[in-house]
């Protein structure tokens, strides 16, 4: 029962990510910048994350008790703004310069590049499997990229760059803060993560011109910020207690498709068939190293 409710969580966790890719998308062409929309879903959903901390009993003194430890307070800035920063903000970068597919399948390679980081790490070759992966990972952001035509780029050199910018970005928002969550509640971690991350774009939230609001800017603003950004943490965050991180790791891959989905059907973006295939071959690669992972327990 606890391994179906961890599997909802985490299913439900990545299609809030994705779902919020597309909302992000509608208002990057109102237009809003992606600088404030992040600045602003950082700032109040990490607000709102550690406002519900500090109101439970069981996670009232741990709240402030991360700052009191010179390690602990090392570590979190270093996840804030090595990590979380750097990942939200490429990936709604890359979601301005392209759309939000392309953007989720390409902070899929993060698979890659962690494999990259710890072949540095322990000095030697990757195995059979990690190279069939880091095969397919290439392989499918070349496709990606090009949509078959391999003598052109088909998507915005920007785009290409803050989508690996956030690839790179997501390994640091996993790997910093393990530590941290093995003394404290995941919930502090995240909120305070957000909320640090929130503080270098808050300039850009509170001075930038805004374009005009109406209903339909504020319903997709209100959604970014309580279910894509608060509800989606708090669900992943739950599911852990349930699954193990590989586990979490392959649901993840609900976000591309999540988001794929809905540009085709609420947006109406059209993506050619090699862009498809590009974008499968980047989330198979997730699969196949759960399955190895499996395999080798």
């Amino acid at each position: 029962m606890k391994r179906k409710q961890g599997l909802i969580l985490a299913i439900l966790g990545a299609s809030f990510w994705g779902l919020s890719g597309v909302s992000s998308q509608f208002l990057f062409k109102q237009p809003f910048s992606p600088i404030w929309l992040v600045g602003m879903r950082l700032f109040v959903a990490g607000l709102l994350m550690l406002l519900f901390a500090a109101s439970q009993p069981q996670l009232k003194a741990q709240t402030f008790k991360i700052w009191q430890s010179s390690s602990s307070r090392k570590q979190l800035l270093l996840f804030s703004f090595l990590g979380f920063l750097p990942a939200q903000l490429a990936f709604f970068l890359t979601i301005g310069y392209s759309n939000v597919a392309t953007a989720a399948a390409l902070q899929f390679l993060n698979p890659l590049f962690t494999i990259v980081y710890c072949t540095l790490k322990k000095r030697c070759l990757p195995n059979r499997i990690e190279m069939i992966t880091i095969g397919l990972s290439l392989g499918g952001t070349l496709l990606l990229v090009t949509n078959g035509n391999f003598g052109s780029l088909s998507l915005a050199p920007f785009a290409l760059f803050w989508g690996i910018v956030s690839a790179i970005g997501a390994v640091f928002y996993s790997l910093l803060p393990q530590k941290l969550l093995n003394d404290y509640d995941a919930t502090i971690v995240v909120g305070w993560g957000m909320f640090l991350g929130s503080l270098p774009l808050l300039p850009v939230v509170f001075l930038i011109a805004l374009p005009a609001f109406s209903v339909p800017i504020i319903i997709n603003i209100v959604f970014v910020v309580l279910v894509g950004t608060l509800l989606a943490s708090l669900a992943y965050i739950k599911s852990l207690a349930f699954l193990p991180a590989a586990t979490t790791q392959m649901l993840g891959s609900f976000e591309p498709l999540t988001a794929t989905l809905a540009c085709m059907l609420v947006l109406q973006d059209k993506l050619g068939r090699f862009e498809i295939l590009g974008m499968v071959l980047i989330v198979s690669v997730v699969f196949i190293q759960f399955g190895f992972s499996k395999l080798q327990a």
